[in-house]
């Protein structure tokens, strides 16, 4: 009953937001759908904080495990992400993990999963042809650096994606196609082709509203951006399993963008 009360929770605080819903960030801090990378780009200049609440059911099925009874848990990560160039994204994550529990299950020590993200445009998006990114999260860890021997990519995809916009009376209707591949066998279940669409109001241009598909399941989600600064992602995994994040948002040129 507690499951069902917080699944309950979780859909009225989505369904609250979709009249109100930018340009969504992924857990990793990189512009994309929810689960599911795009050909989008932040915009040059675009700086990221931000955190991120992981539902046990989208963390891959390693690494994330209570020691000794073999359960999963929900997490959280948190990053820094950047856009030096308009062709060019890149993000640092530190996602949380449980180290020990003492006798009776309490936690005793946390541990961070490290790593950073890169995402390029090759070819930026024009009237008859979608935009084209490559990328990889999880590219570089903290096992490749001095000093660490425990490699374990347990983010680690690359992939290609592209993205085509298209408006009608002010609204603009975004479609992303993706083929990812997955490092490690246990997130083999996320590989392949997958996509999504995204919707933006003509009256609240700031939001989105994102369905997506991640090659295991089906997501819809919404994100938005307030007062310029703060932006506000949430989603639910198969209509059930809730996961979202908050992060602030400068233009380290002083830029400003109409979105």
């Amino acid at each position: 009953m507690k499951h069902h009360n917080i699944n309950i929770i979780a859909a009225l605080m989505l369904l609250w937001l979709l009249p109100q819903t930018g340009k969504s960030q992924q857990y990793t801090g990189i512009s994309g759908l929810v689960h599911v990378p795009s050909g989008e780009m932040n915009h040059e200049g675009d700086a990221f904080i931000g955190a991120h609440f992981l539902n046990k059911a989208m963390t891959p099925d390693t690494g994330f495990i209570y020691p000794g009874d073999g359960k999963k848990y929900h997490t959280f990560d948190y990053y820094i992400s950047l856009t030096p160039f308009s062709w060019l994204e890149m993000s640092y994550v530190c996602t949380e993990r449980i180290y020990r529990k003492d006798a009776q299950g309490h936690v005793l020590n946390w541990s961070k999963d490290r790593y950073a993200s890169v995402k390029i445009r090759p070819l930026k998006e024009g009237k008859y042809h979608p935009a084209i990114t490559i990328g990889g999260n999880d590219v570089l860890t903290t096992g490749y650096l001095p000093g660490h021997t425990d490699v374990q990519l347990y983010f680690c995809n690359f992939y290609v994606a592209a993205t085509k916009h298209f408006t009608f009376g002010g609204n603009e209707l975004g479609v992303t196609l993706c083929y990812r591949y997955y490092l490690r066998g246990y997130n083999s279940k996320w590989n392949g082709i997958v996509g999504g669409i995204t919707f933006r109001p003509a009256f609240f241009p700031q939001g989105r509203l994102i369905a997506e598909y991640t090659g295991n399941e089906f997501i819809l989600g919404t994100d938005m951006l307030l007062w310029q600064h703060l932006r506000l992602q949430a989603s639910l995994k198969d209509f059930k399993h809730f996961y979202g994040g908050i992060c602030l948002q400068f233009n380290l040129l002083g830029k400003k963008y109409t979105y």
